[in-house]
């Protein structure tokens, strides 16, 4: 039985990596043709072409082949990247056979130089290690908690008038009212949503991890006070939600973590696999939860990177690239951006902001084939940095900490995520202060 369970489970297992691989693969196209483009009709103004033979064999070979290098969650870049490979790669590659307006030799070479970065990614903890990295003097633990509860006080003082408490499972229409009047309050560029980005990307996750280490359970409870408060101005259920999934995973991890560490893969695909098919068998137009569910999860989650892609690519064929200027800072010393509207809006020609993942912002709408080449390798660096810095830290420890970085990262470009999402900041606390067991004796 053991045997079997290894073979099935464990990640140095080739078979394990493959199947998961292979089925999630066939799974995902069939979702997509039959419930993305059938169902839900969200790709009906979309070039979409059902794969022919080679095509499919082209799909599956790309999908699969770089899951054959992971090896298992031992750095924070691994954890990083398996959620990246699920939710973004596989979704881009297949939306580049699908995608009719793609050519062929884009297809291929988009195809292979993701596929290389993937690789590489999953072949970082080969190489090693800059252990010296650490910013002297450390911060002292109890200033961090002040500046966040300074930076609390701001938001809430400066956004009280947009607060509001909504339930996120009954009154969907009121909440999604309330979030577009208060964006409409708030400048693009404004400081508070840097500071919102900080405190839910940096300084919460910090915090919360800390405390719960420590079993001080009043701080936890006013360090989710404050997720409460931000969800009441911004309304993203992800804000109310974000804090206990990271209790969850916290609690989980602690109790398994050379488990979760050695099996996270199959845990993720086998997961996604049984809810999906689940979720496929009892879908039913007119029961309203169910329908939203099914919506939220193959739509917003496991689908959104495809039809982002099949967005994207075809749009820049016609329009000329930002050449990174829909960065904020950039922009603000070559007042060189070409569209009037953020990148997410001009893309989807006003119809939505569909802001996606770095491979297509900072890499397909910066400059082609050429940017996703260049974020790439800003991304391969970025991990290695990271895996550097976070050596000190246990692995139930720096996890958590990152998965709100990971949710944006997800849902929006790399620079979005390093500057208005925190995690500068993160790292930053992270390369200043000691080891959490370090500061747990101050």
């Amino acid at each position: 039985m053991k045997t079997v369970l290894h073979i099935l489970l464990d990640a140095d297992s080739l078979t394990s990596r493959i199947l998961c691989a292979l089925i999630y693969s066939l799974l995902y196209d069939y979702i997509y043709e039959e419930y993305i483009f059938g169902v839900f009709g969200y790709v009906d103004e979309i070039d979409y072409v059902r794969m022919n033979i080679i095509q499919y064999l082209s799909w599956i070979t790309f999908s699969i082949l770089p899951f054959i290098f992971y090896h298992r969650i031992n750095e924070i870049s691994s954890f990083l990247c398996l959620f990246v490979y699920i939710l973004v790669y596989i979704p881009f590659i297949h939306a580049l056979f699908i995608t009719g307006a793609i050519s062929v030799v884009e297809a291929y070479s988009y195809s292979s130089i993701l596929c290389l970065f993937l690789v590489l990614y999953f072949q970082i903890h080969r190489i090693p290690l800059l252990l010296g990295i650490q910013i002297k003097p450390t911060i002292p633990f109890f200033i961090i908690e002040i500046i966040a509860l300074g930076i609390t006080l701001i938001f809430v003082a400066t956004r009280a008038g947009s607060m509001h408490f909504v339930n996120i499972f009954t009154q969907l229409d009121l909440l999604y009212d309330l979030r577009a009047q208060n964006s409409e309050k708030v400048e693009e560029r404004s400081l508070i949503l840097y500071l919102q980005g900080w405190l839910v990307g940096a300084f919460y996750p910090f915090l919360l991890v800390w405390y719960l280490k420590n079993e001080s359970y009043i701080k936890v409870l006013l360090v989710l006070s404050g997720y409460l408060l931000l969800f009441m101005v911004d309304m993203q259920k992800g804000t109310f939600l974000m804090p206990f999934v990271l209790i969850g995973f916290y609690c989980i991890i602690k109790w398994k973590e050379k488990l979760i560490c050695d099996r996270l893969h199959a845990f993720l695909f086998g997961g996604l696999i049984i809810f999906s098919s689940t979720l496929m068998m009892a879908i039913d137009p007119d029961n309203k939860l169910l329908f939203t569910i099914s919506t939220f999860v193959f739509l917003r989650t496991i689908c959104v990177s495809g039809w982002l892609t099949q967005l994207y690519i075809p749009f820049f064929h016609e329009n000329p690239y930002t050449y990174y200027t829909h960065i904020n800072i950039v922009n603000a010393i070559t007042n060189a951006y070409p569209y009037d509207v953020p990148l997410g809006m001009a893309v989807a020609r006003n119809s939505q902001n569909a802001n996606a993942t770095f491979f297509l912002t900072e890499g397909v709408a910066s400059w082609g084939i050429i940017g996703v080449v260049i974020t790439g390798f800003i991304f391969l660096i970025f991990l290695y940095l990271i895996d550097s810095i976070t050596f000190r830290y246990q692995k139930s420890e720096i996890f958590i900490m990152f998965i709100p970085a990971l949710y944006n990262m997800l849902n929006a470009s790399f620079f979005s995520t390093v500057l208005t999402g925190g995690l500068f900041i993160l790292v930053f606390l992270l390369a200043n202060c000691e080891s959490l067991e370090s500061a747990e004796k101050t």
